[in-house]
């Protein structure tokens, strides 16, 4: 299996590099905006760079794990996610059929509007901002150009990038931050009104290396196995890391005052993976228990 990994410095696309490399699988990982010993660059804008990958490596299967996933970032850089998201996706999606390979998208439940979740996979989309617009997009330009690929959607995600563990770089998924904040004593803020069903990505790489060895095509959801708040969510995380459970701040999604509108009830149903056998969905305890062991390791 010769698999290309765009996005490989980030928290999924690091994960996914190991586990294939584990399998004995010849594997291509690349990054964009963080430098990484022993991935390739490459920037889905950049139309050379995107050749120059496929001319090297000649995959087989390609999983896109990259992409603008700053949801309030895609709504003030509008132009920015339409170029990545969309655009970039386009551009790769010829270039998978120039080399007969098989795309592994990465999407998302904020295509969603949120109003009755958890989502299934055929449930009617109706994205409510920026980024769930684009990534929308982005899965309309591959049902729509290719034959063989799979849409894995993905929800609230976390985990260790192999970045965070050798360099400085910010981490950029939301048990991180509410780790790293309450062990130096800062106050967090969870909404108890903004529900979704958190990911650990080692979970999702699991679900992701079956897929690909089922020869599975179509669309999945591949998400945590509870339906949660976030303020749930947080009390869970306090639970595994033994932190302050005063820290937290329960408060309304509006209080936040995020740039971009949220789905308020996200989140994913993985019924289609359990009936096809390919995986079952870890619940909340055991996926922090195993980003604990990871930060612990480090």
């Amino acid at each position: 299996m010769k698999l290309l990994i765009i996005g490989a410095s980030g928290i999924l696309g690091s994960k996914l590099y190991n586990d294939a490399i584990n399998k004995k699988w010849n594997v291509m990982g690349t990054y964009c905006s963080h430098k990484h010993e022993g991935l390739f660059y490459l920037d889905v804008r950049d139309k050379s760079s995107l050749e120059k990958a496929f001319n090297i490596f000649e995959p087989e299967v390609v999983v896109m794990a990259g992409g603008i996933t700053d949801v309030d970032l895609c709504t003030l850089k509008p132009k920015l996610a339409e170029d990545v998201n969309i655009k970039g996706t386009s551009d790769l999606v010829k270039k998978i059929k120039e080399y007969g390979s098989k795309l592994v998208y990465i999407s998302t439940d904020y295509i969603f509007d949120g109003e009755n979740g958890p989502y299934k996979e055929n449930y009617k989309t109706n994205p409510i901002n920026n980024y769930g617009r684009t990534k929308l997009e982005a899965e309309n330009i591959i049902r729509t150009k290719l034959k063989d690929y799979l849409i894995v959607r993905t929800c609230q995600l976390y985990g260790v990038a192999d970045r965070m563990l050798t360099n400085s770089a910010p981490a950029k998924n939301f048990a991180i931050k509410i780790i790293h904040n309450m062990q130096n004593n800062k106050k967090v803020y969870a909404a108890d009104d903004l529900y979704s069903t958190p990911t650990y990505s080692g979970s999702l790489s699991d679900i992701l290396i079956k897929l690909i060895d089922k020869k599975s095509k179509g669309v999945y959801h591949g998400a945590g196995a509870e339906f949660l708040s976030r303020y749930d969510y947080v009390s869970k995380i306090t639970d595994v890391f033994k932190l302050d459970k005063s820290l937290i701040q329960r408060v309304k999604l509006k209080d936040l005052k995020l740039k971009a509108k949220r789905p308020e009830k996200g989140g994913l149903k993985t019924d289609k993976i359990r009936k096809e056998k390919i995986c079952e969905s870890y619940d909340c305890e055991t996926g922090l228990a195993l980003l604990k062991k990871e930060l612990s390791n480090a």
